[in-house]
């Protein structure tokens, strides 16, 4: 009987059917295409490590206790105990390779290409590319291997990027190579461009400046926990491919486990899952309560048919299984369809992206066990959806059905009662998952309990949402009490919102769940986006940028009196600031302010004497002490104790962050206008004037008022030490050994973005102290960003003074349109909403369209249906939206509440226009595409 009631109201049945697969198709597409993203381990250690044991790094630790994470440098962390130790010395990778393994050298280099006057960089890497060892990692994709000295491989980006074809040839600074093959890296996308030479085809005074040689290991026994144990005391780091693919457990660890971190690739899979879990749960929410008010409306419809079965002898439980069954029907369609298209569509996704280089998807992965539990959540949703209309169908009298008259829903007294109690559970289950966030801050164990939490909220957010929903009757009921002074349209509508709750709620309810969505994706984009604007590294002010004044020349040839392998020290250049500033203005603009900055430098100068073979020069670096009760307390997990502790936050809270500026400005008034983004205050003048220094971060002011400028050996690394604070918390200290240590008096006066430099000095201060003062800097103000046109224009025109080298790079701030993406989700949680008020709009209308004929028949005007359809657009999708930014909002704002650090944004513009215009657009488009007109309907009467 329902497959019949099926074929019967093909259009209605097509509807439910096509609600269940959209959400079905979604998850289904996100399973397969989400997790051919991430690789496994196999695939992991194919594309790094190709088919070596592992390969060696550098492991930059300050004494042989540290110990690297088994991911070796595809993790990049390490720990380990104790002190700097200044006997330590580390080995060469090159030189720690084990016993019984044979190498196959890695190293890239930095080259030029010219193209018009300038030089553009290129990356390239030295090495045997097509070892068979390499295997997974490099694939030839055309042409042939190198044979000759003058031959190279290119990836298809490189010849992209120049215009070029296979056979013909590369000029760059280390010499012309004919490209004979394109080559395919594995792990990164067709799009970068990329050289690959041989060993032996750079010169020696090139590969000088070559990155330091990183050994693959070719052999056949697998390099374990002990032998990575072993590099780390020698300072190398191992990345193995048995420790990726069977990684040892925490007994094998031992002690060491206390550095470890949880695998990425856990992680990353752990996060989908919880997103995927949340968007799909309010997804099927969404569709099962459209469908259930399908199922209403068509239950509505076969009353008359099902009242003549009761009355031939048919029990309550036949005409419930009746309705049931064709749920069962429908959402094993809807499932099937959704799952199975879903599938297709990501592995044609994938497919093609692998065909076109892309390296988003390193692998397909079919995910068959969730589709087939997708295909089994459609046939729960089909169910769930149809288990109401047939439990309502099932109790009405056989009588009242037959006849023509209707009757107002009579709500049950447990729904609102209900409703409470969901939403105390919801409360109680974000509490717990707050509770279990901070126990486990910052410790080992809150990744394992990721999942327990994720859960709660989960939980907690659908219970919430159930829970708004079993209030809407009620909320209804009183929104609709006093509506007599509303204009008629409105008037009716509450009336029939209020008489006819099982097909209102339903409506409000769909609407809840679209708007539930968009209100979580609204506030946690916006909370994401701040976040990353208050960890943006700022260089300088918005637009600015700084070039050199002098810099290195690299010079071919040996030195004189040197073996010929030696290379010439590099030549310093001295750039003519005026002819540089002309050069500027005439190219970006008369508006462009240029200001040449003084000051105290960094220790550059002196890697010219090393270069030239002086190892043993001395170089000085400037920086200002920090005192001791202004260093920033660290809680477990390594924040700010106190995330509000001003001794955390402000420019150079990060020793030797600053680059492009001087650490130490010496000017005036003008400087500091430049630097700080504003005119200076009279107080910062003033101390400019009494020889006193202005400081752009209060950590380094001292109790007295004064400041303390240092200088040490840049040779020398810094002590980093955890020790217990004030606060019985840890602190990272910072310590250089200072060779010298002059105070003078200072105040605070910090520019608008935390720059990094620390203050500024006058020049009569700078020469009272000694300080050696240079010209190294031109400070560039554009009025505006420049298009990457322009940016090209601008490096053409400054080439001539760089060599034909030149990189000019502007502040761009954080580089994000967040406006653009709040908007893009506003418009997409308005289609959602808008779709599910609509189709709740049309089902109302048609199951009143006996109602509306009654009007129609005693005179009412052909507009009032027009009217009354945008009424009812307009209450349920402004209802549903308020409550579904709610329920969106509240469990996003317990998640961003639970990562100490991360900001919680409420972007009220965004939320408002969801909320207002979005339920306006829709009673206007309701109201221009219903028909005002209606023909007469048969009225049905008992024989």
């Amino acid at each position: 009987m329902a497959w019949r009631d099926i074929r019967r109201h093909k259009g209605r049945s097509a509807l439910i059917v096509a609600l269940i697969a959209l959400p079905i198709f979604g998850l289904s597409f996100a399973a397969t295409a989400g997790m051919s993203m991430v690789a496994t381990p196999a695939e992991t250690v194919a594309m790094e490590l190709g088919q070596t044991q592992g390969r060696l790094s550098a492991l930059h630790a300050q004494n042989s206790h540290a110990v690297q994470t088994v991911e070796g440098d595809l993790s990049g962390s390490w720990g380990g105990d104790g002190d700097a130790d200044p006997n330590f010395v580390p080995a060469a990778p090159i030189d720690a390779v084990p016993a019984g393994f044979t190498t196959i050298p890695w190293q890239t280099v930095n080259l030029s290409s010219p193209v018009g006057k300038a030089h553009v960089a290129l990356d390239v890497v030295v090495t045997d590319a097509l070892n068979p060892a390499f295997k997974g990692k490099y694939t030839l994709l055309e042409g042939r291997a190198p044979s000759a000295a003058g031959e190279a491989l290119g990836t298809p980006g490189l010849l992209k990027r120049f215009g070029l074809h296979l056979g013909e040839k590369l000029t760059t600074s280390a010499g012309t190579f004919e490209l004979v093959g394109t080559l395919r890296v594995e792990r990164q996308g067709d799009g970068q461009s990329t050289v690959f030479l041989q060993p032996g085809q750079v010169p020696a005074a090139v590969m000088a400046n070559a990155s330091e040689a990183i050994p693959y290991l070719v052999g056949e026994r697998p390099l374990a926990w002990a032998d990575a144990k072993g590099l780390n005391a020698k300072g190398v780091m191992l990345t193995s491919r048995d420790l990726i693919l069977h990684p040892p457990g925490k007994v094998e660890l031992g002690a060491d486990a206390q550095f470890q971190y949880d695998n990425g690739r856990q992680g990353m899979i752990a996060g989908y899952a919880l997103v995927g879990a949340l968007i799909g749960v309010l997804a099927l929410l969404e569709v099962g309560l459209l469908a259930g008010a399908a199922f209403a409306v068509g239950a509505r419809k076969q009353q008359r048919d099902l009242a003549l079965l009761a009355a031939s002898g048919a029990e309550g439980s036949m005409l419930r299984t009746t309705v049931t069954a064709g749920g069962l029907w429908m959402g094993l369609a809807g499932g099937a369809s959704g799952a199975v298209l879903g599938t297709v569509a990501a592995v044609a996704t994938v497919l093609v992206m692998r065909t076109k280089g892309l390296a988003i998807f390193p692998g397909l992965h079919l995910m068959w066990l969730p589709a087939v539990g997708l295909v089994l959540l459609g046939v729960a949703a089909g169910l769930v959806a149809a288990m109401v209309p047939a439990r309502a169908v099932a109790k009405q009298a056989t009588l009242a059905a037959l006849k023509s008259g209707r009757t107002a829903d009579v709500p049950s007294k447990w729904t609102p009662r209900i409703g409470a109690g969901l939403l105390l559970l919801s409360a109680l289950a974000m509490v717990a998952a707050g509770i279990v966030a901070f126990l486990v801050r910052g410790s080992v164990k809150s990744h394992e309990l990721f999942p327990l939490i994720g859960g709660l909220i989960i939980a907690g957010a659908v219970l919430l949402v159930a829970g708004l929903i079993f209030l809407t009757g009620r909320i209804i009921a009183v929104l609709t009490t006093h509506t007599g002074w509303l204009p008629v349209p409105l008037r009716l509508a509450a009336r029939d919102a209020a008489r006819n709750r099982g097909r209102t709620v339903p409506a409000v309810a769909s609407v809840l769940a679209a708007a539930t969505l968009a209100g979580a994706l609204i506030v946690g984009v916006a909370s994401m986006t701040q976040k990353m604007n208050d960890e943006h590294l700022w260089q300088y002010n918005q637009n600015q940028t700084s070039l050199q004044l002098e810099y290195l020349k690299p010079t071919d040839g040996p030195v004189p009196g040197t073996a010929s392998a030696t290379p010439m020290a590099p030549v310093p250049v001295k750039v003519d600031a005026g002819l540089l500033a002309k050069a500027v203005v005439e190219e970006m603009g008369p508006e462009t302010r240029t200001l040449v900055l003084k000051g105290v430098q960094r220790s550059d100068g002196c890697y010219e004497d090393m270069a030239a073979g002086d190892k043993g020069a001395t170089c000085i670096d400037w920086d200002l002490a920090e005192p001791p009760a202004n260093r920033c307390a660290l809680a477990a997990d390594y924040l700010p104790a106190n995330l509000d502790d001003w001794r955390c936050k402000g420019s150079m809270s990060q020793p030797n962050y600053g680059y492009g500026l001087p650490p130490i400005v010496v000017g005036g008034e003008a400087e500091l206008n430049a630097l700080l983004g504003r005119a200076p205050s009279p107080e910062a003048r003033a101390m400019l004037h009494d020889g006193g220094m202005v400081l752009t971060n209060e950590i380094y002011l001292s109790e007295d008022g004064t400041a303390t400028i240092i200088s040490h050996d840049a040779h020398d690394q810094p002590s980093y030490t955890m020790g217990p604070g004030s606060t019985g918390h840890q602190y990272l200290r910072t310590v250089y050994k200072p060779l010298t240590a002059q105070t003078l008096p200072a105040m605070v006066d910090a520019p608008e973005k935390n720059i990094g430099f620390y203050g500024v000095v006058s020049p009569e201060t700078a020469s009272r102290l000694k300080l050696p003062v240079s010209e190294k800097y031109m400070l560039v103000s554009p009025p505006k960003l420049l298009s990457q046109a322009e940016n090209d224009k601008v490096n053409a025109a400054l080439a001539p003074f760089y060599g034909g080298y030149s990189h000019f790079y502007q502040e761009r701030g954080l580089d994000t349109p967040i406006g653009l993406i709040l908007w893009l989700i506003v418009g997409g949680g308005a289609l959602v909403t808008l779709s599910a008020a609509g189709i709740t709009a049309g089902l109302a209308l048609a199951d009143g369209r006996n109602d509306h004929a009654t009007l129609a028949s005693i005179g009412a005007d052909t507009r009032l249906r027009k009217a009354f359809a945008g009424s009812q657009t307009l209450m349920t999708a402004l209802l549903g939206a308020v409550l579904g930014l709610f329920a969106g909002a509240v469990p996003t704002v317990v998640v961003l509440s639970l990562q100490r650090g991360f900001p919680v944004v409420l972007p009220w513009l965004q939320m408002g226009a969801l909320v207002i215009l979005v339920p306006l657009f829709g009673a206007a488009a309701a109201w221009v595409l219903t028909r005002g007109k209606l023909p007469m309907t048969r009225r049905q009467t008992l024989a």
